[in-house]
């Protein structure tokens, strides 16, 4: 079993403030909002966080997808600061409980802080009657530089890490940062791991997706974003079998053999995976809850890929760390937003 040392996992993305409420019609009325729906705040929309808090009870939470799975691999390995993670907030009160949220958790934290006026990033997640509703606003999410990631203070945890995880939406706010992490990982021989995040990814920034794919060790998708990917590369198949090869099998950087490991999910279906080192596939089958278990979904290939990972370290074995990912994503999926909840109630043997 792999000694987890302080340090050891570290992730980079867009950090987000969550604040979830329970609201009434009239909120969606004034703000012209959809119930059921995700979308990108507009200038108009930028009131809506203000009134959240005057109106109603929030509850807040730290978010944002490679967020999600590094805090979630923190509480799954129960030791402070195992998992450090670099983003960018900015100098307000949103930035500040995001903070406060990760240090409860004891992540250690390398945020660059900026002065914006569009502030730390926030998504209002408005609850509603069994309807749930989002508006993400980056905000200062999207200011993070290569030269903050590149300073003495934060490069030293990217040295001292093993294991990286990043979701593709980072490739719009730092790319240059997510490829120079790449690179340090494949010249070093320690783990990659990414997430292909979304199907407009694949479809408008293919170019960035692909830059990076050569260094991937690990990498997870779902099956829109698989089918994103091959309908972009003109790969002429909806199979998930065939792209999860294609996947495993992309050259490597640089030309060095290495064995990567693609993991595509399916929702209530099975998860296909598919390494470099075999031809053939393997098909687990999902775990599966009764409905009204399932309180949300937003957030379940987060949990996944924080099981996947914690487990695969651990143990070296993808039916473990299959096993480990599917509990955590049927964990995240019995709650109400990322939360994580009391961790003496989830037991998990390696």
């Amino acid at each position: 079993m792999e000694l987890i040392t302080d340090g050891y996992f570290l992730g980079l993305g867009n950090p987000l403030l969550d604040m979830m409420a329970t609201v009434d019609d009239a909120l969606f009325e004034v703000h012209s909002l959809k119930k059921d729906d995700a979308i990108l705040a507009e200038p108009r929309h930028l009131k809506l966080y203000e009134e959240l808090k005057e109106r109603f009870v929030v509850k807040y939470v730290a978010g944002g997808a490679t967020l999600n799975t590094t805090k979630m691999i923190q509480w799954i390995l129960w030791k402070p600061h195992r998992c450090t993670y670099i983003g960018c907030i900015a100098s307000d009160e949103a930035g500040d409980l995001l903070r406060n949220e990760c240090e409860k958790l004891q992540l250690c934290t390398k945020f660059q802080i900026t002065q914006t006026d569009s502030g730390t990033g926030r998504c209002a997640v408005l609850l509603q009657g069994g309807c749930r509703s989002m508006v993400t606003h980056l905000g200062a999410a999207q200011n993070l530089t290569l030269d903050y990631v590149l300073s003495g203070d934060v490069w030293q945890y990217v040295n001292k890490a093993r294991v990286y995880y990043i979701a593709a939406f980072a490739i719009n706010s730092c790319f240059d940062g997510v490829l120079m992490i790449a690179r340090q990982a494949h010249c070093n021989q320690k783990l990659f791991c990414f997430n292909l995040s979304a199907p407009f990814l694949q479809t408008y920034f293919t170019d960035k997706v692909d830059a990076v794919l050569p260094y991937v060790d690990i990498l997870f998708g779902n099956k829109d974003e698989a089918l994103a990917y091959a309908d972009k590369h003109s790969l002429g198949t909806q199979s998930l079998n065939i792209i999860a090869r294609h996947l495993a099998s992309l050259s490597p950087a640089d030309g060095v053999v290495k064995n990567r490991i693609v993991v595509l999910t399916q929702g209530k279906d099975s998860v296909i995976v598919a390494t470099t080192s075999e031809i053939d596939v393997k098909i687990f089958p999902a775990i599966q809850l009764d409905d009204k278990d399932i309180v949300d979904t937003n957030g379940a290939g987060d949990a996944f890929a924080a099981g996947f990972i914690s487990a695969y370290v651990l143990s070296n074995s993808i039916d473990e760390a299959i096993a480990l990912a599917m509990k955590s994503a049927s964990h995240i999926i019995q709650r109400s937003g990322f939360t994580l909840g009391p961790r003496e109630k989830f037991d998990f043997y390696i």
